[in-house]
């Protein structure tokens, strides 16, 4: 009796631990976002993806960054293994996107969080800290893509769009050719379904997306999903979308520590410095060589030689915050349908 009695605390123990570690927090609209927590440390981290992609690219960025950090990270809405009942444009847009995150911090009870976020990830971070306030330590944005509206300054420019880069500033033309030549073969394989022709084209143009040839791979199961999520994508970038100038406005006002990484190898790579000085001062700009969408990936050793340093100090946190109106952690299987 007393045997059985342990396993079962024990196989209790266990439950808990991962209900808090990872599971699916209960957000509006129905949404069911799928969340992990992974290492330890004093501050708590948390990653944003790219818009219409979920968090499997970004493996290698957290499992970095969960050498000193407590992180967590997750899949976007309708993304990955969150879960959406129904996708249009009033259940998967910019302003579900950023509510997201504070719901999520909510539910797990973090007081205070810093947010690393990459591609137009980095454009929902910037407006939920714009909103948050104090409630985020400190901000990475890791090549921000368009806000895609035109503000009256023209803030907005400091927002590149990655799909500006260019095969002929990375490929010789030699090698252009042998790739095309290449694709056009292996679309002409007999019984080549829907997705493997997909997957073929992106593994075409992933080149422009790494400078080094090795992370292709990745690069292609980026395209490859933000392919297949392209109705999200499309909504996340284009619906509701708030006021660049606004937002850095407010984060400038805020005088929360933001650090700014740039890849050197994009279009108009001078003038997108000289606007994120403009436009937001007190940021801390980082350029990196050798680089392309992915500089965690490309050229490791300057990227986080500037961003763990940067991360390393201590959050100043105040009570957790109220569990009132919020759901808990949940694993598969146990979720409520909606919540609002």
């Amino acid at each position: 009796m007393r045997n059985s009695l342990l396993l079962t605390f024990c196989v209790l123990l266990l439950r808990f631990g991962y209900a808090q570690s990872e599971g699916w927090a209960i957000c509006n609209s129905g949404a069911n976002l799928y969340f992990k927590i992974v290492g330890s440390g004093t501050n708590t981290l948390l990653v944003v993806s790219d818009a219409g992609n979920s968090s499997a690219y970004m493996k290698d960025l957290v499992e970095r960054l969960a050498q000193n950090n407590r992180v967590v990270f997750y899949d976007a809405r309708a993304t990955g293994k969150s879960r959406l009942p129904t996708v249009h444009d009033t259940t998967v847009n910019f302003n579900k996107a950023v509510a997201d995150i504070e719901a999520l911090r909510m539910v797990l009870r973090i007081p205070k969080w810093s947010v690393v976020a990459h591609g137009f990830g980095a454009n929902i971070a910037c407006a939920y800290t714009s909103q948050v306030g104090k409630t985020v330590g400190q901000l990475v944005l890791i090549n921000p893509a368009s806000f895609h509206h035109k503000s009256p300054d023209k803030l907005e420019e400091i927002f590149d769009t990655y799909e500006d880069y260019d095969f002929s500033k990375m490929l010789t033309q030699e090698s252009i050719n042998h790739r095309f030549v290449k694709l056009q073969k292996h679309l002409q394989t007999p019984k080549l379904d829907s997705a493997a022709r997909a997957k073929a084209i992106m593994a075409f143009q992933a080149a422009t997306y790494v400078y080094d040839t090795l992370h292709e791979p990745i690069a292609t199961e980026f395209l490859y999903e933000k392919i297949k999520n392209i109705t999200v994508k499309n909504r996340v970038n284009g619906k509701f979308i708030i006021n660049s100038a606004d937002c850095l406005a407010t984060l400038h006002t805020l005088s929360i520590p933001t650090m700014v990484v740039l890849s050197k190898p994009r279009q108009g790579f001078n003038a997108l410095l000289k606007a994120w000085k403009k436009g937001l001062p007190t940021a801390q700009l980082v350029t990196i060589d050798k680089a392309h969408h992915f500089p965690w990936l490309d050229n490791p050793v300057p990227f986080y030689g500037h961003l763990v340093p940067f991360l390393q100090k201590p959050l100043t946190t105040e009570l957790y915050v109220s569990q009132k109106k919020v759901s808990r952690p949940v694993g598969r299987g146990n979720q409520r349908r909606k919540r609002y």
